[in-house]
């Protein structure tokens, strides 16, 4: 039991850092040498292609094809594609530490979806948390207007996108529970990846009409490689984390993402840790461990282990 505990704690532990530090700064260097359509649909292709080679055994793709699965499967794409798509995009123009700020709203995003969407109910503690946490984030984009604040708080715009590509991975979340009870893990990174291949396919094709060929050259393709091989990477420690640890214990990996890419962003990029975003960080990861604590076993607490299971940006 302890042994258990103790790998899952390392996989909690690199699973953050994987997803706050190495995979943004991937993405980033990525964007600088292709257009971000080409490069999302080059690093899901290129995943989507790995899972095949060494797990197609595993994969039942028969249910895929149904009626009711892929229409599902496209809708979970167009969540996460708008997810991926906002992302490669934002990161450009703002922190990586904002950028990972950012995801920390996304157990409260998660769960105002389900309440819209679903008829989850809201109790007092849940909604204070969600004040908060939201106050966090509207910090983070107000202050991310001033000049002063750029070396921290990035730009707005940036920080803009990528709050808008958490929306669309919140709702893939809540979309996915849908599936869960049919298909695996495994199956599930499968159909995403599936689905997000055919979606933005035609971007990729303006991509290329836009920018041409010359983009795609070995510098290009190897860093694609990485960024697919990072988001899977991401994968798999999270769901060791999952099967080692409590729900409760295995959520707090997304609330570690921001410190370890503010760790990132210091050494590599110069940036700096700015009082507003150090008040921005506490009032997000407060109003987010309040909001998480306020659920008991409903569907936002199941939703918890997806979101360690399949965040990818």
């Amino acid at each position: 039991m302890l042994r258990n505990r103790l790998v899952g704690l390392l996989a909690l532990l690199a699973s953050a850092f994987v997803g706050g530090a190495i995979l943004p700064l991937v993405i980033r260097y990525g964007a600088t040498l292709v257009h971000p359509f080409l490069l999302n649909w080059f690093r899901i292709s290129l995943g989507f292609l790995l899972l095949f080679l060494f797990f197609r055994k595993k994969i039942r793709f028969a249910l895929f094809f149904s009626k009711r699965n892929l229409i599902l499967g496209l809708l979970l794409g167009l969540g996460l594609g708008l997810n991926v798509t906002m992302f490669s995009f934002g990161v450009s123009h703002t922190t990586l530490i904002a950028s990972q700020l950012i995801y920390v709203f996304v157990p409260i995003a998660t769960g105002l979806l389900a309440y819209f969407l679903l008829k989850e109910k809201l109790n007092r503690k849940k909604i204070y948390g969600m004040l908060l946490a939201f106050s966090g984030v509207l910090l983070l984009l107000i202050f991310s207007r001033s000049p002063e604040e750029r070396l921290s708080l990035g730009t707005f715009y940036g920080n803009f996108l990528i709050f808008v590509g958490m929306f669309g991975y919140s709702a893939y979340l809540v979309f996915s529970k849908k599936l869960t009870s049919t298909f695996s893990v495994l199956e599930m990174v499968m159909i995403t990846n599936l689905a997000l291949t055919i979606l933005l396919l035609p971007l990729a094709i303006y991509a290329l009409g836009l920018q041409g060929f010359e983009q795609i050259n070995p510098r290009s393709m190897w860093a694609m490689l990485m960024i697919a091989l990072s988001a899977l990477l991401f994968m798999g420690l999270s769901q060791a984390s999952i099967k080692n640890l409590s729900t409760n214990t295995a959520s707090m990996g997304s609330l570690l993402s921001p410190e370890f890419a503010a760790l990132a962003g210091i050494i590599i990029y110069g940036e700096k840790l700015s009082v507003v975003l150090l008040i921005s960080m506490i009032l997000s990861i407060s109003g987010t461990m309040l909001s998480v604590s306020a659920e008991k076993s409903t569907f936002l607490d199941r939703i918890k282990l997806v979101i360690n299971r399949f965040r990818i940006k």
